[in-house]
């Protein structure tokens, strides 16, 4: 007997990708869960770290815009980069502002 195939319903759904990147060869996934909640998301050694941020529109309005969309994402990200660092054991070098040099009057 044939199988039937099973086509996935188009449904503008609650949980969006938003983005799918790899940061020191660990994948990183982001999500839109709802309007406001964005997530990341990260495999390691058998494990998925996840972290969240909510983040809602501005007053009076329902969504948030492609450069809010934006910004969220790149915090998010740098939140699970960080989240890696840590688990690769990697200390990034501080820079220091070097002292200024004497104003002669």
């Amino acid at each position: 007997m044939a199988e039937k195939l099973i086509k996935p319903k188009k449904i503008k759904g609650k949980i969006t990708t938003l983005l799918t990147i790899r940061y020191e060869g660990i994948m990183i996934y982001v999500r839109r869960i709802n309007e406001d909640i964005f997530e990341w998301l990260l495999p390691y050694k058998g494990e998925i770290y996840s972290n969240y941020m909510v983040i809602t529109p501005d007053k009076g309005k329902k969504k948030l815009n492609k450069g809010q969309t934006n910004t969220a994402c790149q915090m998010i990200t740098a939140g699970a980069g960080a989240t890696i660092d840590m688990l690769l054991k990697k200390k990034k070098k501080k820079k220091v502002a070097k002292k200024p040099k004497k104003v002669v009057n």
